[in-house]
């Protein structure tokens, strides 16, 4: 699993180690959303739309429904060299039981050395488990395709590979990362959120947009929050025209 870029306390020390040994590591995604119809229907679930993007020759794969309770056994944590941690309409600073769960698989497994990934809520959940804040963001829902600016510091990890200046990124959230935990850097802002993208040591990185995501997908589920009246027409209307204005840079992603 490449552990560059990707749809919901006390500090860890994470550790560096080596990289998995050649020939496919095993990878597990914590998928803390339920399948939409649509998605399951178009795509087989988030499980294959992760795959799909992040799956390379010669890995292993598996799912737990973290959001259902479901976590690795230690037994099963032994043979997973690194989890992807997916979106969630729950909220990464709630404290349901599953999501306490999660925060502490989270810290125990970077404590060990193994690589997480986490992606909108999981990034959230992945600042919050290592000691930083989160919460509601002042400046409402960001939904469609934004431009995230990469920093100097996201320059320097991705050389000899040469950043755009702007970076389109699909998003679709109202929660934000407040403060980064201690020794963390910020990889990637934009106009409305001050943590795009961050990563601490070479183990952890979380991305708040949602580089899995397409259009259809995006407009699935804007469309179903419209009709359980969570989302304005206006808002819905804004997400579909941005892309019009710019597409999300899927080589990069």
């Amino acid at each position: 699993m490449g552990m560059g870029p990707l749809e919901n306390a006390a500090a860890v020390e994470v550790p560096v180690v080596t990289a998995a040994a050649a020939g496919g590591g095993s990878y597990a995604l914590l998928q803390c959303g339920e399948d939409s119809a649509y998605v399951r229907d178009a795509y087989g679930g988030y499980f294959e739309v992760f795959r799909a993007l992040l799956a390379e020759d010669g890995e292993r794969w598996r799912v737990y429904r973290a959001v259902r309770g479901e976590l690795p056994s230690d037994e099963e944590v032994a043979g997973i060299d690194g989890f992807v941690i997916s979106g969630s309409c729950s909220d990464a600073h709630g404290d349901e039981p599953w999501i306490l769960a999660l925060v502490d698989l989270i810290r125990r497994q970077l404590a060990a050395g193994k690589r997480v990934l986490g992606v909108c809520f999981g990034h959230q959940i992945l600042c919050r488990a290592l000691g930083g804040k989160t919460g509601r963001s002042c400046k409402g829902w960001d939904i469609g395709v934004s431009c995230i600016h990469p920093t100097a510091a996201a320059a320097r990890l991705f050389a000899p590979l040469k950043m755009p200046v702007h970076l389109p990124i699909i998003e679709f959230h109202q929660d934000e990362v407040w403060e980064l935990p201690a020794h963390a850097e910020v990889l990637a802002r934009s106009d409305k959120t001050g943590v795009e993208m961050f990563r601490l040591g070479d183990r952890a990185m979380g991305v708040q947009g949602h580089p899995e995501y397409s259009k259809d997908i995006l407009m699935s589920i804007a469309d179903r929050l419209l009709r359980q009246n969570l989302l304005l027409d206006c808002q819905v209307d804004v997400a579909k025209a941005s892309f019009d204005v710019r597409q999300p840079d899927k080589e990069f992603w």
